[in-house]
C-alpha cells in the first residue's frame, strides 16, 4: 500500500493534468467510484494516468481492465516480469513517469528499484 504522503501527490499531481478534466476521487459515483476503489485496492494508489480517463467513465473501465490484466492477473509470467516490460515500454514511451512507477512497483515486489527497472529497460530484459 502506498503510504499517505504518496497518494496526496498522486491526488495533487491530477489537479496539474490540462486539457481533460478528471474526476476527483472524493466526487467519483457510480462506475468511476468502483473503478476508483478497485484501482485503490489491488494498486494501493489511484495513479493519475488511470484517472485520466475518468472523464468517459465507460473507456476508463476499459482501460483499467487492460492495465489490471495485463499486470495483475496471474499467468505465464511473474508479476516482476511484466513491470519490466511495462517499465521497458515505458521507457520506449518516453515516460519517465512510468518508468518510475513500474520500477517502484518492482521494489515493492523486492526485484530492484525504479534505477534496476530503467537499466533493465534501456537493456531490453526481462529480470
Amino acid at each position: 500500500m502506498a503510504n499517505a504522503l504518496v497518494r496526496k501527490a498522486l491526488h495533487r499531481t491530477l489537479r496539474d493534468v490540462r486539457h481533460v478534466r478528471c474526476v476527483p476521487p472524493r466526487r467519483a459515483t457510480g462506475l468511476v467510484r468502483r473503478v476508483y476503489d478497485q484501482v485503490e485496492r489491488d494498486f494501493g494508489v489511484l495513479a493519475p494516468p488511470v484517472a485520466l480517463h475518468s472523464a468517459a467513465p465507460d473507456v476508463l473501465a476499459a482501460s483499467w481492465v487492460l492495465l489490471r490484466e495485463s499486470l495483475l492477473v496471474p499467468g505465464g509470467a511473474s508479476r516482476a516480469d511484466r513491470e519490466v516490460v511495462a517499465a521497458a515500454v515505458s521507457r520506449a514511451n518516453a515516460c519517465p513517469y512510468c518508468v518510475e512507477v513500474h520500477g517502484l512497483a518492482l521494489g515493492s515486489l523486492g526485484h530492484g528499484s525504479a534505477a534496476d527497472a530503467k537499466a533493465a529497460a534501456d537493456l531490453g530484459a526481462i529480470a
